[in-house]
């Protein structure tokens, strides 16, 4: 039996509030680097009622998702096999989707890279890979003034022109895909600041972005681009960032001596505040070991936290 402590809320209303987003945290979910399925589920059913204002598992589920949607899950192995999306939260994503009359052949779970999306150890799950996979639509793209070079993975990589300033989309969510649901994990990034919601469904989705990300760039404006496409924007409906394991620092690798057991998920409807609540505690870590602000590189985050209704939900055993 669980019970459900309110920790605290940063606006008394959340009627009012911009945007709202509910921190579950539970103790008993990891031990050391095992994840506990069962808790995590809980934690994923607690997170959404909570989000949604239903009161019960199947309510909270149809308040988002129809039976007749096709739902992509975009899940985060950048940094496969230490900080992925882990299956339990998956396994508890699908499970809910269930609950609104999804069939598991409407729910594809995704990434760019096959070998990363192997590394992930994901198993009995749908998993579907971008490159070598579903592809790009040469139809869906930005284009941005930073000339990068094609590589393998690219739309246009072993074209006579090896040079491109578009960066595309991939077939799937432009095509297929009616509901997306991001679940990065939460980890700074050295470019970025932090590898978060607005990363995961932008550079963690496109083609041709190393051009954002190398030689001191900074990803604005190109991520602001991307994450204002229809295809992203109009399909995303749910922000789960999976920090059962948290990394503060040497990202967007995994680096045992800067990852934390934070044991918690958070959940949004708003992929920006989400991230703006995840790096004011990822800064916070850095403080503490007197590392610099991650909010420096971050400067695609521009969420007001003052207009942000925090809700922190701890479960104990």
């Amino acid at each position: 039996m669980h019970r459900v402590f309110l920790v605290f809320c940063l606006l008394a209303s959340t009627t009012h509030a911009t945007n709202r987003v509910v921190f579950v945290r539970d103790s008993a979910a990891i031990t050391g680097l095992t994840i506990h399925a069962d808790r995590v589920h809980h934690m994923v059913t607690t997170g959404l009622q909570s989000l949604t204002g239903q009161t019960n598992e199947p309510a909270a589920w149809r308040h988002l998702f129809s039976s007749t949607d096709i739902v992509g899950i975009k899940v985060s192995t950048l940094a496969a096999p230490g900080h992925v999306t882990h299956q339990a939260v998956l396994d508890a994503l699908i499970a809910g989707l269930h609950h609104a009359g999804i069939a598991t052949n409407q729910i594809y779970i995704f990434d760019r890279d096959p070998k990363k999306l192997r590394d992930a150890g994901y198993t009995n799950l749908p998993a579907t890979a971008i490159i070598g996979g579903t592809g790009w639509d040469p139809a869906a793209f930005i284009d941005n003034n930073l000339v990068g070079k094609l590589i393998w993975g690219d739309l246009n990589f072993g074209q006579p022109e090896p040079l491109s300033t578009r960066s595309h989309l991939p077939k799937l969510l432009t095509q297929t895909i009616t509901k997306l649901i991001n679940a990065p994990v939460l980890m700074d990034h050295e470019a970025a600041g932090i590898a978060g919601c607005v990363y995961n469904v932008t550079l963690g989705l496109a083609d041709n972005v190393r051009r954002f990300e190398q030689f001191g760039q900074r990803p604005d404006p190109a991520i602001a681009e991307l994450f204002a496409r229809p295809e992203i924007r109009g399909k995303l409906v749910l922000n789960l960032t999976d920090a059962l394991i948290a990394g503060y620092a040497g990202g967007p690798a995994f680096r045992p001596q800067y990852s934390w057991p934070h044991a918690g998920l958070y959940f949004s409807r708003d992929a920006a505040a989400l991230d703006a609540v995840c790096l004011e505690l990822l800064d916070a870590k850095r403080q503490q070991n007197n590392l610099p602000s991650a909010s420096q590189r971050a400067t695609h985050v521009q969420a007001d936290r003052a207009k942000t209704d925090f809700q922190e939900i701890n479960l104990t055993p």
